[in-house]
């Protein structure tokens, strides 16, 4: 176990880091959790703490009565250890190489699903962008991730080796993975869709993440995501070798959206178009809300900025994820990182840790 750039990971949240920390990991996957929470001990404790006082805001729990009870009433380890066994076991890891007990690292990994049992019934925020294959230029799976503020400052890349199986994670210290791809030229963003119906006995956003990423092409990265019942509403934007799709899944469905039918891209931030299994609550709140088929002004905003029938390149996809215009801005205080995937023959990964208006990018391939 490596950290290919040793760079200091800065501990306020006002202040982004400038490159984000590349964490190797290898071995089994119980091995490459205790590396995991062994190298980033620190980050994952200062992390708690804010994350205690957040539970503390917003529930009005402490952080230990919250995950008893969270867990009390939930049943997704056993939807976790049903579809991906080896993630539970990596879960585990990092929290015998964290020294947190692994109920609240467990916990930490749900954070959609967190955000499903809470107040709010819109996160508005996250911007994903998928682009299909044309001639030279490779597909792209592009997006902004976009997270309360206290999680800032801790922008991680896993690298996870695995024979000659490899992917790139973007993540939070301590969490399995958040966006992602791998050596296959698999890539995978995702945008929180509250509205959506959650369950109890799903697969966590996570999981999926991780889930698709484990597979070798497109068709089997959207099996998976066809196959699981889900745990909270999320849009998955899915990048193969030759297309980029996106899937809203909500607990009983999971329906692809385009944002212009035949288009050779698809643009998704955080209200949903396609599928609509809504919660009670987005129904009773939906004047206030943006109907199904409708659009909030990130959307809106992309979509004016290239025509059905165009095929956006890497400049003008960063362009995108860096506009302040709409309001809120595509990119915006909360951007964690701004992540743009690029699935050629040799696939990499192109992050700005931080809103990529104000931080420059840096790109991770994959090699010995």
């Amino acid at each position: 176990m490596r950290r290919i750039l040793a760079v200091p990971l800065l501990l306020t949240v006002a202040v982004a880091q400038t490159r984000p920390l590349v964490l190797t990991l290898t071995g089994t996957p119980h091995e490459r959790g205790v590396q995991h929470g062994q190298a980033l001990r620190t980050e994952i404790a200062t992390l708690h703490e804010r994350w205690a006082a957040d539970i503390q805001q917003t529930f009005g729990l402490s952080l230990d009565e919250f995950v008893t009870r969270f867990l009390a009433k939930t049943w997704f380890e056993s939807a976790i250890t049903k579809a991906t066994p080896d993630l539970l076991e990596e879960v585990r890891g990092i929290a015998e190489g964290s020294g947190v007990s692994y109920e609240k690292i467990l916990v930490w990994q749900l954070i959609d699903e967190v955000w499903a049992s809470g107040p709010a019934v819109v996160r508005d925020k996250c911007t994903a962008i998928g682009v299909d294959r044309r001639g030279e230029q490779p597909t792209i799976v592009a997006q902004n991730l976009d997270i309360p503020t206290w999680y800032h400052g801790f922008q991680v890349v896993l690298q996870i080796r695995e024979g000659e199986r490899e992917a790139l994670v973007v993540t939070i210290p301590g969490v399995i993975g958040a966006c992602g791809l791998n050596r296959d030229g698999i890539a995978i963003a995702c945008n929180t869709l509250l509205q959506l119906q959650p369950c109890r006995d799903g697969l966590p956003v996570a999981f999926v993440v991780r889930g698709v990423l484990a597979q070798r092409d497109e068709a089997a990265a959207v099996a998976f995501v066809q196959g699981v019942r889900h745990a909270s509403g999320q849009c998955y934007t899915i990048g193969g070798r030759e297309h980029a799709r996106a899937y809203e899944c909500s607990a009983g469905k999971v329906v692809r959206c385009e944002s212009h039918p035949g288009a050779p891209f698809v643009v998704h931030t955080n209200h949903p178009f396609a599928n609509d299994e809504l919660t009670e609550r987005a129904k009773s709140r939906a004047p206030g809300l943006p109907a199904v088929g409708g659009r909030c002004p990130r959307m809106d905003w992309a979509l004016s900025a290239w025509s059905a029938d165009s095929a956006p390149d890497l400049a003008a996809i960063g362009k995108l994820l860096g506009s302040t215009d709409s309001k809120p801005g595509i990119c915006n205080d909360g951007t964690y990182a701004s992540v743009v995937m690029s699935l050629g023959e040799r696939p990499e990964l192109r992050i700005a840790p931080g809103r990529s208006d104000r931080v420059a990018s840096v790109t991770i391939g994959f090699g010995k």
